[in-house]
């Protein structure tokens, strides 16, 4: 009896090499049952199909993978990740005994995933506990965040935290400036961004804007930032009080 298996990645072109290697390479062990692109989506189908075997990309369109996983009462399931992450990522992944492929995805090693995954489901018939992928998450949101990876048609950019000056969207696009007057277009909008660094330090100043409170050097009561290198970032009207309050709490 052959064992079902969905994937759950925001690139299509991941999923589709990731299908079209299954259908090369394990037809008549495992049946592909469905693929998603969001925590929504996947946690949709991962209830209807009841998969034996999940691939699962840490960072997908709506948040990162481990708030989906924390929405089960128990993972049933084999897990594999697939990521574009530092190495702090994969021992967040190893800490919760999960395998993981790492991006560019090598077809070998996606093979010997997929074969340690029949093997475990076959001898075990269940895998990891809740607690596991909790283990891994907690790791991943403490610790991994001072690095963030920013995928582009060319690359995959490991970004410190810390060296972004600001975002700044232009429709489906969003710029990362980073210090030293280097910057990375990718092809998501600002909420991407705003998910994605910490509440913390980023203030969203106006609806393309998203600037890091620690490179501000003056608030304009006008309506503007001034950063420490000079540039200007607008402010919107309806956003001046609370952009001001953030940044002085900053500084304080």
């Amino acid at each position: 009896m052959s064992l079902s298996i969905i994937t759950i990645d925001d690139e299509k072109y991941i999923r589709d090499l990731l299908i079209d290697s299954l259908h090369n390479n394990f037809k008549h062990k495992i049946t592909v049952e469905g693929e998603a692109s969001s925590i929504k989506d996947g946690l949709a189908l991962i209830k209807n199909v009841n998969p034996d075997i999940v691939l699962l990309d840490i960072e997908l369109e709506d948040g990162n993978s481990f708030e989906l996983l924390n929405q089960l009462e128990t993972i049933d399931f084999e897990l594999i990740f697939i990521t574009g992450f530092d190495d702090k990522a994969i021992k967040a992944i190893k800490m919760g005994a999960l395998d993981y492929l790492l991006k560019p995805i090598i077809e070998s090693e996606f093979i010997n995933a997929i074969e340690k995954a029949i093997s475990a489901k076959s001898n075990k018939g269940q895998v990891a506990f809740l607690n596991q992928s909790n283990i891994a998450g907690d790791y991943y949101l403490k610790d991994i965040k001072e690095n963030i990876v920013l995928k582009t048609i060319e690359a995959i950019h490991i970004v410190k935290i810390a060296d972004i000056m600001y975002c700044k969207s232009d429709g489906n696009y969003t710029t990362f400036f980073l210090v030293n007057n280097k910057s990375i277009l990718i092809s998501k909008p600002i909420k991407y961004a705003v998910q994605l660094l910490p509440e913390s330090n980023f203030v969203r100043c106006q609806r393309s804007y998203l600037v890091n409170a620690n490179f501000v050097a003056q608030f304009i009561r006008s309506g503007s930032l001034i950063l420490i290198n000079g540039e200007e970032i607008p402010v919107s009207g309806q956003n001046k009080d609370v952009v001001f309050e953030r940044i002085l709490q900053k500084m304080n």
